[in-house]
């Protein structure tokens, strides 16, 4: 069938608006739909970048200690986030580390970084790194559905169909008379849809005065144009609240450690331009993990934000206070004359620590060890800054926390050896290196062997022995202390077993626990378990706590300790006269023993003060019914003296040294040691306590 041409000028006009109007509304359709879909892909990308970043930020711990449980939780957060389908975290190998898939339908994550997603998928993807402190050490991809984004342009194209539609009819039916009034409305919408689709301008409206249908269809464009801006304007403020979470601390509202980078970079070009001193101090609060430990995460938290106020108000304007992680602070002095400018602020914020804590109705009282870095504008760079400071703040704590600690070129290699002794203990229980030795403890009254101390030893395959001096810190600082605590604990029950079947008497075994092993959830059920696979009597298990233990909930600590005497578990202050040395905490904790510390013994030569204060301590702790060990016992002068100071029970490197087969010199000690403990005392100068090769002295 062929179309007839009109003829007629009114034909003519009523074609041309209806072709007009709906090359209008194609344009429009085109141009709304164009506009909305790219806007949501932008949004939604940038959502998705955001997110990436955030969870690639708190997955750098998890990557930095292999830890994949710990990056499965920060991954699962995601599922918050409905659009995101799967999320896939690589390590710096570019090989899969976690991955995080909202069901089966979610596309899987590839073995290894940068795989493509499959055409027509209907998902969007964005790659992001996962850095820490400008270092690549990972990457996370993170997938979302579109499905929603296409409902929605689907909807959206069959709105601007609909109106189409009723533009086209009206254009027809009215075309007659509104002839005058259809082509200046439609070239005034042509220019408006043009604005948008070339500029993306959603900031003018369209004022079309002619036919109602125009009119109508203009103010339907308005409408939409308000929508569309509306959107906009949800999706930039959803996009500042995510990039302002991204920069700053959840916690306490301080800037995070990404956002101190920033900082740190812009103050140092900044101290380059103005000629001035720069200086990072960082901070670490002592005692914090007992504090967390012993009251919980939400006493924690809110020490947390307390420290910050504090610190806040001790921050001039000029500078910038950031939390870092965990218990970790540091602060940008900008504007420094000197190096000892750094060292009165950082001095000022001790002070300022030492004030108690009031958490939960609880004085609670932390240190701080700060290590102070800084720079002259020709100086290091911001990288280097932090890892000074960072090494002056563990040195710091080595030569006795709660004090500020000047970077020296030599800290670096100080801070380069801890974290190898720290990547070398994670695995050195599994690969064997790990192993305990006994040292005895013997009767004062009978000179019978009464029990074994189990101590801990680390056999490096490079570094030889370990002293426990420089990895049980180390433990403690890491956490790795739990898995050594525990594996030293299981280990002595069972050798102990394995003393009775040799012993004419039973012989006991002494552990030394952690505060922070002993203040953990699971301290109890671990020593239940451990005693009964080891078929080990409880009370031959002695169990030794410093005195930093009285520091946390004295309460919890009580509770604790009150159900193993309850099981017959024997409880020891252990090196008394190193720590708080507070007597007075003895009489409501259920110790059954005080051990005085080896330094008290060693300065027994510098005067009769020094006997006089340990015999005070033997005094008052056989009043409190407590059972005194005197250590360090290295001379038989020392030990004549602690003997008649009346000390239960002695230990030393004179009295026997530690060994890691104790069963085997044991059975030569029954066999044929012969001279008693007593007699040594009564002719130290004449009578050695061991006879030559043994470690122990005679069972009488």
């Amino acid at each position: 069938m062929r179309l007839s041409r009109p003829n007629s000028l009114r034909a003519h006009i009523v074609m041309v608006a209806v072709l007009a109007s709906g090359l209008a509304v194609a344009l429009f359709t085109a141009a709304i739909t164009y506009v909305n879909t790219r806007s949501a892909i932008a949004e939604l990308d940038s959502r998705m970048a955001t997110l990436a970043d955030v969870i690639g930020q708190n997955s750098t711990a998890a990557l930095d200690f292999n830890d994949k449980e710990a990056a499965g939780e920060v991954l699962s957060a995601l599922r918050r986030e409905v659009p995101v389908v799967s999320a896939c975290l690589y390590d710096g190998r570019a090989a899969l580390f976690s991955a995080y898939l909202r069901d089966a339908r979610s596309p899987a994550c590839a073995a290894h970084a940068w795989g493509e997603l499959e055409p027509g998928s209907g998902h969007r993807r964005v790659v992001r790194p996962v850095a820490r402190a400008g270092d690549v050490t990972g990457s996370i991809e993170v997938t979302a559905d579109t499905a929603d984004l296409q409902r929605r342009n689907r909807r959206m194209l069959s709105i601007a169909l609909g109106l189409a539609a009723l533009s086209l009819t009206l254009a027809g039916l009215c075309g007659t008379w509104l002839q005058r009034g259809i082509s200046g409305p439609v070239v005034q919408l042509a220019a408006a849809m043009q604005r948008v689709t070339k500029h993306g301008s959603l900031d003018a409206q369209v004022n079309v005065e002619g036919a109602e249908e125009i009119a109508h269809l203009a103010a339907g464009f308005n409408r939409m144009i308000l929508e569309l801006e509306r959107r906009n304007q949800v999706a930039r403020l959803a996009e500042s609240r995510l990039l302002e979470q991204a920069r700053t601390d959840s916690l306490t509202g301080l800037p995070n450690r990404r956002h101190l980078a920033q900082i740190l970079e812009e103050e140092l070009e900044r101290s380059r331009r103005e000629k001035w001193m720069i200086g990072l101090l960082y901070i670490d609060l002592d005692g914090f993990k007992l504090v967390n430990d012993s009251l919980g995460h939400a006493a924690g938290d809110q020490l947390l934000c307390e420290v910050a106020k504090r610190l806040r108000s001790r921050v001039r304007t000029v500078d910038t206070l950031a939390r870092v992680g965990g218990d970790e602070f540091t602060i940008i002095l900008v504007g420094l004359e000197n190096e000892s400018d750094a060292m009165v602020a950082a001095s000022g914020i001790i002070q300022s620590m030492s004030r108690p804590f009031l958490i939960e109705g609880k004085e609670i009282t932390v240190g701080a060890s700060i290590g102070i870095s800084t720079r002259r504008p020709a100086g290091v760079g911001d990288l280097d800054l932090f890892k000074q400071a960072d090494s002056a703040m563990y040195a710091a704590k080595r030569t006795g926390k709660n004090r500020a600690v000047h970077f020296s070129p030599e800290m670096g290699h100080m801070a380069r050896e801890r974290l190898t002794l720290e990547i070398d203990l994670r695995g050195a229980i599994g690969r064997g290196e790990i192993y305990v030795e006994y040292q005895p403890e013997w009767s004062a009254a009978t000179g019978r062997l009464v029990r074994f101390e189990a101590l801990a030893r680390w056999r490096h395959p490079q570094l030889g022995n370990v002293s426990p001096e420089n990895f049980i810190p180390v433990a403690e600082e890491s956490g790795l202390i739990h898995a050594l605590g525990r594996f030293v604990m299981e280990k002595a029950c069972r050798e102990c077993v394995e003393w009775q079947k040799v012993s004419p008497h039973p012989i006991e075994v002494a552990v030394n626990v952690s505060s922070l092993q002993f203040n953990a959830e699971g301290f109890l059920p671990e020593v239940e378990e451990i005693l009964q696979s080891s078929g080990l009597r409880p009370e031959l298990l002695q169990i030794e706590l410093t005195e930093s233990v009285m520091i946390g909930s004295l309460s919890q600590s009580t509770e604790k300790m009150k159900h193993l005497r309850s099981r017959g578990v024997s409880l020891a202050v252990d090196d008394f006269g190193t720590g708080y040395s507070c007597l007075g905490y003895l009489p409501a904790l259920p110790f059954t023993a005080l051990k005085i510390d080896r330094t008290f013994v060693r300065r027994l030569q510098l005067g009769p003060e020094v006997a006089t204060m340990i015999r005070s301590l033997i005094e008052l702790a056989k009043k409190m019914g407590l059972r005194v060990v005197v250590e360090g016992i290295e001379d038989a002068a020392q030990m004549k003296a602690v003997l008649e100071m009346g000390a239960d029970e002695l230990q030393g490197y004179l009295l026997g040294l530690p060994s890691s087969a104790p069963r085997a010199d044991f059975a030569a000690g029954i066999a044929g040691r012969s001279r008693s403990m007593s007699e040594a005392a009564r002719a130290p100068e004449r009578a050695p306590i061991l006879d030559a090769g043994a470690n122990f002295l005679p069972i009488t």
